[in-house]
């Protein structure tokens, strides 16, 4: 009998894990053995956060890096075939949303692997749920372009989109380049198109807040180098 590969989600922030992550997706990953992880120091300090006792040295950790072509897949299929559960970690999050792991799970389905998803918490869901945006209809964009023109007429673009069909537009940025994205923001889009700013999702100084375009500018508002989302609607 095949081995099932588990999504395992993590805590987005530094909140008790117990919050946000349901006991059984817990227990799950405290009995398996075998991991595909985008960090193996994020993943190995987590296992150890839900089992103090967890068996670090006897289990084998696979990381997610496109510079190695995911050279393991071949061995982390085998072990699937020959009955191994295996568990599938981000960083932070939902792995295979907005993080790497979609190549594994696509590699799973086509050896007739089957696939769990676990319950935990999505940045992207989370904000977008939070944002009171349209989330009927919505894209999810990931990175905007780093240069400034390209990332101005991306921004326009994604307008555009929302004048037409009303769809949210959803996107994310590097902590250190908040400001600069905040900013372009405010200067490329219309004052009535709706904003939202999220930040440390689940934790302690959680912050999400929709703002017209508009408003936005009446205040001064400094983005912290922290993971964000960022929604645009109506």
């Amino acid at each position: 009998m095949k081995g099932q590969l588990y999504i395992i989600p993590i805590p987005i922030s530094e909140s008790n894990y117990e919050t946000v992550l349901p006991s059984f997706t817990t227990d799950i990953a405290k009995v398996l053995r075998c991991f595909v992880v985008e960090k193996t120091k994020t993943a190995r300090r987590f296992l150890r956060k839900i089992d103090k006792s967890f068996p670090i040295d006897e289990s084998v950790f696979f990381e997610l890096n496109k510079h190695n072509n995911y050279e393991f897949e071949v061995e982390v299929i085998e072990r699937l075939k020959k009955g191994e559960d295996v568990g599938l970690m981000s960083e932070a999050g939902y792995p295979g949303i907005a993080d790497p792991g979609s190549a594994v799970v696509q590699k799973a389905h086509q050896n007739n692997i089957k696939v769990v998803s676990l319950i935990g918490p999505s940045s992207i869901f989370l904000a977008l749920a939070t944002s009171g945006l349209n989330g009927q209809g919505f894209t999810f964009n990931g990175y905007l372009p780093k240069m400034e023109a390209d990332r101005a007429k991306k921004i326009k673009d994604l307008v555009h989109t929302i004048q037409k069909n009303n769809f949210a537009q959803i996107f994310i940025e590097t902590p250190y380049r908040n400001q600069p994205m905040f900013n372009d923001i405010l200067k490329h889009v219309s004052n009535d198109i709706m904003f939202t700013v999220a930040m440390d999702i689940t934790g302690e100084n959680e912050f999400i807040k929709t703002k017209s375009i508009e408003q936005w500018k009446k205040e001064k508002f400094n983005l912290p180098k922290e993971p964000c989302v960022f929604i645009l609607g109506r």
